[in-house]
């Protein structure tokens, strides 16, 4: 039997100054955004074991969960006209728009919002060892209720809404060793529940980059039936190497989508003309599948036991069909992959090592907006420190390479417009981002 319980308060307060000189009258406009979230969560989980016989072994339990968020967002705007002599002599670098802030504030605008997720769990399971062979078979009930209360300054008595769902998910998995090789199979039907931040009935501004975010407290879980099958090969004492294919077929995908007028438009975020407001949708039903090969050994063969190296490549690919046709899904790239190597020095109490990562280009589109991001390579490298058996000194350099990232954005006002390829705006971005480095102390008691 297992019991827990957790707490999180997170409390942010975020303002902007602002003085307009591209008018006839110069104007001061401050925006106080005040966010205030705060989390709670208490679990049981009981399961008894059977042992049916030297092979077999049989389970069966529950799961009990309840999570609780309440979210406060305060909000509030002070604008006024400043004398038109401000303008001269103003040295942008010198001074400061908050000097023109004033002594108070009007009264906040307040949207407060509570979820209460109660989960509810029974499960069996069956699992054996026969010579090379062991075997896992499973079936989980889940069952799960969500109440959702939003209350903003247009509706201050508030609305509820509730969301009840429950799924039976199956699942099996076996292995079989085969001389210092072993092969996986495994399928399942798995549920992925909506994030609290997706449903929350609240819309921030600016909260993913210049665009806004509004919740969707109507928003349906996401469940898939996946398949993976896979073999790993031992090499020396601690080497392996393997390969993987996989394969899911996802009901309900959850998107970010862009919000719409009344008329089909497209609908503007806060910062104006170039800005959306972004909501997430259940898109439909789509499938994402690739192999992933995995290498991680020491080079002892070559007279090098402490030196070590390592390697990752995934090669992916999915397909889903929104308003425009079929796709890839969101922002998902065509390959990822990372490989590197660590040299321990056992004399010293010492190792360094380095490691190498890159990811392919990444597509995404929804309605309003297309997006082609390529992502530059990365290059981490440590060295540690062994101070007798408790103290560690790690220090880190990551993203060496001065890591880049470039979008290409193609912009529309309706969704015929994307169909008929009238572009309202296009649009390029590049970020480049310095390397950082740090130090940390381990020390264990």
């Amino acid at each position: 039997m297992r019991v827990g319980y957790a707490n999180f308060d997170d409390f942010q307060d975020e303002f902007e100054y602002e003085v307009d000189f591209d008018r006839g009258t110069p104007r001061f406009t401050g925006d106080l955004a005040v966010l205030d979230i705060q989390d709670t969560e208490f679990f049981v989980n009981l399961e008894h074991e059977f042992e049916l016989s030297d092979n077999l072994e049989f389970a069966v339990g529950g799961f009990l969960q309840n999570k609780d968020r309440d979210s406060l967002l305060q909000e509030v705007r002070s604008r006024f006209n400043l004398p038109v002599n401000v303008r001269e002599g103003y040295d942008q670098f010198t001074r400061n728009p908050g000097e023109f802030a004033p002594q108070a504030f009007p009264a906040f605008d307040e949207v407060f919002s509570n979820i209460q997720e109660d989960r509810r769990d029974l499960y069996a399971l069956i699992e054996g060892e026969f010579d090379k062979l062991t075997f896992e078979v499973g079936i989980r009930w889940e069952s799960t209720s969500t109440d959702i209360f939003g209350r903003d300054p247009d509706n201050l008595a508030g609305t509820t809404i509730s969301n009840d769902y429950d799924e039976f998910l199956p699942s099996a998995s076996l292995k079989y060793e085969i001389g210092d090789g072993r092969i996986t199979l495994s399928g399942a039907r798995t549920l992925r529940r909506p994030n609290f931040n997706f449903i929350a009935p609240i819309e921030l501004e600016a909260e993913f980059g210049d665009n806004d975010f509004r919740g969707n407290p109507l928003l349906l879980p996401e469940t898939a039936w996946g398949g993976d099958l896979g073999y790993e090969h031992k090499i020396g004492k601690n080497g392996v190497i393997g390969v993987n294919v996989f394969y899911r077929d996802v009901t309900n995908l959850t998107e970010l989508a862009t919000a719409l007028e009344s008329d089909g438009t497209v609908e503007r975020g806060s910062g104006g003309v170039g800005t959306v407001v972004l909501t997430p949708r259940n898109t439909g039903d789509g499938e994402v599948y690739g192999i992933e090969f995995d290498a991680s050994f020491d080079l002892a063969f070559l007279g090098l036991p402490n030196t070590g190296v390592f390697g990752n490549l995934a090669l992916l690919d999915s397909n889903i069909t929104d308003e425009f046709g079929e796709r890839r899904f969101n922002d998902q790239s065509d390959y990822v992959y990372n490989f590197g190597a660590i040299q321990n020095l056992p004399k010293f109490g010492a190792a360094f090592g380095a490691t190498y990562r890159k990811q392919g280009e990444a597509f995404g589109r929804v309605v309003g907006e297309e997006v082609f991001t390529r992502y530059g390579a990365d290059l981490e490298i440590f060295i540690e420190k062994r101070f007798g058996d408790s103290l560690t000194i790690r220090a880190v350099g990551s993203n060496l390479l001065d890591g880049t990232k470039d979008e290409d954005f193609n912009k529309f006002n309706t969704v015929q417009e994307q169909i008929d390829r009238e572009f309202d705006e296009y649009e390029l971005e590049s970020e480049r981002a310095g390397p950082f480095f740090q130090v940390v102390a381990r020390y264990a008691f």
